[in-house]
């Protein structure tokens, strides 16, 4: 997906440290972004390289910026083993128009 979009937020970088299923241990690198879209909020995350590259770099609101990035949709089941549906969206590229 592509799209025209102002910032509304921009959250700041992290690291969370993981361990792998081999056993090792790796960091999951993010950075979160609420941008706004005609009457649409939407929230999408930088991950890894993206995110650690973009850790300093200054996001202005209301200033147009072209966002590109993909869905994806996670069910999964609440406490009382209902089925519930979660989208994400990640960025893949953020830039000033």
């Amino acid at each position: 997906m592509e799209a025209l979009v102002t910032i509304v937020a921009v959250g700041a970088y992290a690291e969370r440290q993981y361990q792998k299923q081999d056993g090792s241990s790796e960091y999951f690198k993010s950075r979160g972004v609420t941008m706004k879209r005609g009457g649409d909020i939407i929230y999408g995350e930088m991950t890894g390289e993206l995110a650690s590259k973009n850790r300093e770099t200054q996001y202005y609101q209301n200033q147009p910026y072209v966002v590109k990035g993909f869905w994806k949709h996670r069910p999964w089941q609440d406490k009382n083993g209902e089925e519930r549906h979660e989208n994400a969206f990640y960025i893949t590229d953020l830039q000033t128009l």
